[in-house]
C-alpha cells in the first residue's frame, strides 16, 4: 500500500522530576517516525540526522512563536513535508508549512499545547497535525507528536470553482445549488484516501443542510418516529461537511457536522436468576434492542442454532424498555457485560476492550453445539470470533444460561484484553499465564460489585461455581488443588506437548496459587499489605509489561518494577511491597 502519513513523537518527561521536565534533552533516540497506514501502531526507530538537543524557548515571546521556533528545530531535521527553508535568520516569526489552530491550557501539568494544521505548499493537509506541548513558564519542549503527510503528485490548482463545485455537490446529494445559497464559502484542502491512498485536492463545505442520500436511506420509515420518547431536534436538521474534489466534482469524504448522539434507552428486565436488571438499549423501528450506544454493548439471540451457523445480526429486541422475563439470558449477558466494561474502563483505565477505540462487547446467548453435545444442552462458554458465545443446560424450568456467570463473563473478554497487550502466546507457561490472568480479572470483577469493590479478605475466588464436576467450580484460584490443578511448580505437567496446548488450563494453577497469596498478604502490622485497588492495576500493568513468550519468573520480575514505579515516593511501601511479592512467588518455587 502507497504511504500517504508519517507520525512523529517524542516526550521529554518520561520519569525526571518536575525540575527537569522543562530541561533541553537530547533528541537523537527520542524523536521516532513510522508509517501511517490503515491499522499501523505507533512505532519504530530513530530518525538520522535529528539535532543533538532541543532549543531553550523561553525567551520568546508567546507561546506560538516558541513553538515554531521548536518545529523549525524539529521538522527541519525530521522531514518537513513541505521541504524548503524553515529558519529564518534571527527568531523565526513564521515557519511554512504550519497554520495554527488553537492553544490549550493544562493546570494538572503545568503544560500547555500548541496545535499546527500542517500545509503543503500552503494548503492544509486534512487530517493531520502537529502538536506541541511546552513547559507553561520556560516555554522549553515537553513532548511533541504529529502526523505528516508525505508529499503527493497532484496539481494544487483547482480546475473548478467553488460555485462549480457547490453546483456538483448539489447534484450528488439530489439538491439545486439555489438551495445552497446559505453555505459557506469552501476552503481548499489536500485530502488522502487512507484506503486507496488517492490524494484529492478538494473543497471543503461546512455545515451543509441537507444528509447524504446514503444517510437518509439509513434512518428507514421510521425515522421521526421514537416510539413515545421524544425525537431530537437535530434529527430535522442533518447538517454535514463535505469534500469534494476541486478537479472533478466528486464527493471524496462526508461527516456529520454535528454530534448525532445515538440515544441510549433506559431499560429492565429480568435475569437468570429472576433478580431485576437495569440496562442501557437503544431505540430500533420495531421497538427497543439490547444495544448500549454508550458502552458499544450487543447482544443476540442464537435462537438454540448450532454455534457453526451464521451468527445473528440483529440484536434481541423488545416492544418496551421492560423486556420482563422474555429474555433472561439476554439479560444476564447484557447487564453482566456492563459491568465488565465498566470495571475495564474505570478500574484499568483502559479505552475499552482493546485500549484503541473504545472496543465493546458482543455476546451471543441461546447458542448450541450438535457436534459436542445434544440440543439445547452444551455446558460451554467461548471467546470466538470477537463475541461471547453463551450456552445453556437443561433444567426443571427449561435450561440455565451460561450468561449468569459474572466471573465467566470477565474472564472471556480478559483475553482480548490480553492479545491487545501482552499478546501472550497460547502455549505452555505463557498460554497458562494467559488463562490465569483472565481467571485473576474474573475472580476481580465478580468480587467488585455491588459499587465498590469487597474487602479480600471475603472474595469468593471460584470461577464458575458449580460448573466443575460434582458441583465443584472449574477453578479455584484460592485454592488450586481442590479442582486438580497444582499450586507448586513442581507439580506443573504438558509443557512442551500438544495436549492442551502445552497444559495452559493445568499449569495456570501455579500461577493462581501466588496471585491469591499476594493478594492475601499483610504487613508487620497485619493490615493488608496491598489495598483491593493496587492488587488489580499491579496485575494489569505487569499484563502490558510483559513479552509474548513471558514464562511464569517473567511476572514475578515485572511485578516488581511496577511496585518499585507505583511506590516511588514511598521507600517504605517499596520496601514491603518488593518482600511480598518475593514471599508469594517464593511459595510456589516461581523463581
Amino acid at each position: 500500500m502507497t504511504e500517504t502519513f508519517k507520525t512523529f513523537s517524542f516526550h521529554a518527561a518520561g520519569l525526571l522530576s518536575e525540575t527537569e521536565m522543562g530541561a533541553p534533552l537530547g533528541l537523537e533516540t527520542a524523536i521516532v517516525a513510522t508509517p501511517a497506514v490503515p491499522g499501523a501502531r505507533r512505532g519504530g526507530t530513530p530518525l538520522p540526522d535529528a539535532p543533538d538537543r532541543p532549543p531553550v524557548a523561553e525567551r520568546h515571546r508567546s507561546d506560538e512563536v516558541a513553538a515554531r521556533y521548536l518545529a523549525a528545530h524539529l521538522l527541519g531535521a525530521a522531514g518537513d513535508p513541505d521541504p524548503k527553508p524553515i529558519l529564518a535568520p534571527g527568531e523565526p516569526a513564521v515557519v511554512p508549512g504550519l497554520a495554527m489552530t488553537r492553544t490549550e491550557e493544562s493546570p494538572a501539568t503545568g503544560t500547555r499545547t500548541v496545535n499546527f494544521e500542517p500545509c503543503m505548499r500552503r494548503v492544509p493537509v486534512f487530517g493531520t497535525n502537529a502538536v506541541f506541548e511546552i513547559d507553561a513558564v520556560t516555554r522549553n519542549l515537553v513532548s511533541f507528536d504529529a502526523s505528516l503527510a508525505v508529499a503527493p503528485d497532484i496539481s494544487g490548482v483547482a480546475l473548478l470553482s467553488p460555485t462549480a463545485a457547490l453546483e456538483a455537490l448539489g447534484g450528488h446529494i439530489g439538491v439545486p445549488a439555489e438551495a445552497l445559497a446559505e453555505v459557506e464559502p469552501p476552503a481548499l484542502r489536500f485530502f488522502a484516501d487512507e484506503e486507496s491512498a488517492d490524494w484529492h485536492l478538494a473543497y471543503h463545505f461546512l455545515s451543509v443542510p441537507v444528509a447524504p442520500p446514503e444517510i437518509l436511506a439509513s434512518l428507514g420509515e421510521g425515522h421521526g418516529d421514537f416510539h413515545g420518547l421524544g425525537a431530537p431536534p437535530r434529527d430535522s436538521d442533518l447538517r454535514y461537511d463535505y469534500l469534494v474534489d476541486a478537479h472533478a466534482g466528486t464527493i471524496v469524504y462526508y461527516y456529520s457536522a454535528q454530534p448525532r448522539l445515538d440515544p441510549p434507552v433506559f431499560c429492565s428486565g429480568t435475569d437468570e436468576f429472576g433478580t431485576r436488571r437495569e440496562f442501557y438499549g437503544r431505540m430500533s423501528h420495531g421497538g427497543i434492542e439490547m444495544v448500549d450506544p454508550l458502552r458499544n454493548i450487543e447482544t443476540f439471540d442464537h435462537g438454540l442454532n448450532d454455534i457453526t451457523a451464521s451468527a445473528p445480526t440483529t440484536a434481541i429486541g423488545h416492544a418496551a424498555p421492560d423486556f420482563g422475563t422474555a429474555t433472561t439470558a439476554g439479560v444476564s449477558a447484557h447487564y453482566n457485560a456492563t459491568l465488565v466494561f465498566d470495571f475495564v474502563n474505570a478500574v484499568l483505565k483502559r479505552n475499552g476492550i482493546n485500549d484503541i477505540d473504545g472496543m465493546g462487547i458482543r455476546s451471543v446467548v441461546n447458542c448450541t453445539y450438535s457436534a459436542h453435545h445434544r440440543p439445547p444442552d452444551w455446558p460451554n462458554a467461548m471467546w470466538w470470533r470477537g463475541q461471547i458465545w453463551y450456552e445453556q443446560t437443561s433444567s426443571p424450568g427449561g435450561t440455565d444460561s451460561y450468561a449468569r456467570f459474572l466471573d465467566i463473563i470477565a474472564h472471556k473478554p480478559s483475553h482480548r484484553v490480553t492479545e491487545h497487550s501482552s499478546a501472550l502466546v497460547y502455549r505452555d507457561e505463557p498460554g497458562a499465564l494467559n488463562e490465569s490472568f483472565s481467571d485473576i480479572f474474573g475472580v476481580m470483577v465478580a468480587n467488585w460489585y455491588p459499587g465498590e469493590p469487597q474487602p479480600l479478605a471475603g472474595w469468593s475466588w471460584d470461577v464458575g461455581s458449580g460448573l466443575g464436576p460434582g458441583g465443584l467450580p472449574l477453578r479455584d484460584v484460592s485454592d488450586p488443588p481442590r479442582t486438580g490443578h497444582p499450586d507448586h511448580w513442581s507439580g506443573r505437567k504438558h509443557i512442551g506437548t500438544p495436549v492442551d496446548d502445552g497444559g495452559v488450563h493445568y499449569n495456570n494453577g501455579i500461577h493462581n496459587e501466588a496471585a491469591f497469596a499476594l493478594s492475601q498478604a499483610t504487613d508487620g502490622a497485619g493490615a493488608p499489605a496491598m489495598s483491593t485497588e493496587e492488587v488489580g492495576l499491579f496485575y494489569y500493568l505487569t499484563l502490558t509489561m510483559l513479552p509474548r513468550r513471558a514464562w511464569f519468573v517473567a511476572v514475578r520480575r515485572a511485578l516488581k518494577v511496577v511496585a518499585s514505579t507505583c511506590f516511588r515516593g514511598d521507600p517504605a511501601r517499596t520496601v514491603t511491597a518488593l518482600a511480598t511479592i518475593d514471599q508469594a512467588y517464593d511459595a510456589v518455587c516461581i523463581r
